[in-house]
Formats: C-alpha cells, sequence, structure tokens
C-alpha cells in the first residue's frame, strides 16, 4: 500500500518530485526497488502476486461492509430489544446508530450497495437480501469477522505505537495518533 501512499502525494500540487520508501519491511528492499520504478503490485511482485492489488482491496472493503452490517445491526437490536428474526426486515432507514449508520453507508456505497433508506439492511455482498432461514448463521459471521478486523487493527495500532514511542515528532505533530481515543503515541 505504499504505492497509494505515493499516489496521494503526486496528487498535491507544486509537491515535486516525490519519493516513498518502506522501512522496516521483510520486503522493504523489493518493495522500494518496484515503487521507484512504478512497476505496480503485479510488476514488483511477479509471480507472487496470484491475484491484482485491486482483487484484494475488494476482499477488504467486503469485509468491511460485513463489520459495519453486523454492527449497525447489534446495535439495532439492543436499542430496540427487538430479536434476530426482525433482522430480515429491517431497512436503513429503521437504523438509528448515527455512528454506525455512517460507516455502514459509506461501506455500501465502497462497494456499490444502494444507499437508499428504503434499502434492506442485511444483504449479501451483491445487495440480494438474505433469507429468513440465514441470517442467525450468516450474522455470526459476520461478527467472527468484525471481531477478526477489530483484533488486528488493535493489533498494528500497537505495533506502531510501540515502534514509534521513543521517534521524535515530525515537525508539531506526532507521527502515530490511536484514532479510537485520540491519545498521541
Amino acid at each position: 500500500m505504499a504505492s497509494d501512499s505515493l499516489d496521494a502525494l503526486r496528487l498535491v500540487e507544486g509537491i515535486g518530485t516525490v519519493r516513498v520508501l518502506l522501512d522496516d519491511h521483510h520486503d522493504s528492499d523489493k518493495i522500494n526497488i518496484g515503487l521507484a520504478a512504478d512497476a505496480g503490485y503485479r510488476g514488483t511482485f511477479g509471480s507472487e502476486a496470484d491475484d491484482s492489488l485491486e482483487e484484494l482491496r475488494d476482499v477488504f472493503l467486503r469485509k468491511a461492509h460485513l463489520a459495519a452490517m453486523e454492527r449497525s445491526v447489534a446495535a439495532h437490536l439492543a436499542q430496540t430489544g427487538e430479536g434476530v428474526e426482525r433482522i430480515h426486515s429491517l431497512t436503513l432507514r429503521d437504523i438509528r446508530s448515527e455512528r454506525h449508520t455512517t460507516a455502514l453507508l459509506r461501506r455500501r456505497s465502497a462497494i456499490g450497495l444502494s444507499i437508499c433508506p428504503n434499502s434492506r439492511v442485511f444483504v449479501d455482498e451483491h445487495g440480494q437480501s438474505v433469507a429468513p432461514e440465514e441470517i442467525p448463521l450468516k450474522l455470526r459471521f459476520a461478527k467472527s469477522v468484525r471481531i477478526s478486523i477489530e483484533g488486528n487493527s488493535h493489533f498494528c495500532r500497537g505495533l506502531l505505537a510501540t515502534r514509534y514511542s521513543d521517534s521524535e515528532p515530525i515537525g508539531s505533530s506526532p507521527r502515530i495518533t490511536d484514532i479510537r481515543t485520540r491519545r498521541f503515541q
């Protein structure tokens, strides 16, 4: 994803020549050579890159949608006291948690699903409603995906905070921010 950083920096008007270097990664040398050559993911990793980076991003976007959907449904059930039998008929209009709804709408939009208030909440990656009898199993799977994502995020934030905890801040802002607590590491 270092190439994403390079792409974003190149969009800054008047920035001049940009060079992004990845440090302290098991493939730093290979990635840095690929970045310098503008080789892209497949050009950098060759036969190791069975899938394109876009396919990998799509997997992550679908998982993010699944996690956001589960969060929204769980928050709705907790707020209303309704049971899982109600999930199949929930629409985006029914979901009241602004924090969860905003995230869900952003995720749905990212994978091309409807954000119309009358759209069903609990859908597959193609926007098709899930059959009522399949919902309990799919809801458990969505919860396991969410927990996995949250666990990986926590692990990564911890590694970054540990790695850079003794580093001097760049300019007037710190290098690592824990966005969940807004504490600076």
